[in-house]
């Protein structure tokens, strides 16, 4: 019984080895996403929002960040968006989606202390609390695997 065993796992790997031989097999290329030719129906987070402060409720524990010179949201008129965090330690490149009072995005790379991940994730979406042509407030409350998430984004506009 032994010897069907091994021959059954030798002719396995040998199938294995064989069948994955093709010599002339291209690489599919994963583009990644770009707007950059089609204007978004709503636009009214289209700017460059400076973060003034982020605070993050999660399972009974808050954080809050005071946002620093260069820590920016920006948002385009093509529907791409760019964020830059703890004095650029965190950048983000997405595409994002307003849908009355909402906005959600895709995010496409991450780069978190120089460490870059371009697996696509989804973020939740934040209701837009407060805007006018200085102001920006975004909240979001969201059930994860942890517990109970809540984040409070305030920007003020600079371009």
């Amino acid at each position: 019984m032994k010897i069907i065993y091994k021959v059954l796992f030798i002719l396995l790997i040998g199938n294995t080895l064989f069948s994955c031989s093709k010599s002339d097999v291209k690489p599919v290329v994963i583009p990644n996403a770009d707007t950059s030719k089609t204007l978004i129906a709503d636009t009214k987070l289209v700017g460059n929002w400076a973060i003034v402060k982020d605070s993050v409720f999660f399972n009974n524990n808050s954080t809050v960040y005071t946002g620093v010179s260069g820590d920016h949201y920006k948002f385009t008129k093509y529907g791409n968006l760019y964020i830059s965090q703890f004095s650029g330690n965190l950048l983000d490149t997405a595409i994002y989606t307003v849908s009355g009072f909402q906005v959600g995005w895709l995010n496409l790379k991450i780069s978190s202390n120089g460490l870059v991940s371009a697996v696509q994730t989804t973020t939740p979406a934040f209701n837009i609390m407060k805007l006018d042509t200085a102001n920006l407030v975004l909240q979001q409350t969201a059930q994860v695997s942890g517990g109970a998430h809540f984040e409070q984004i305030t920007f003020k506009k600079t371009k």
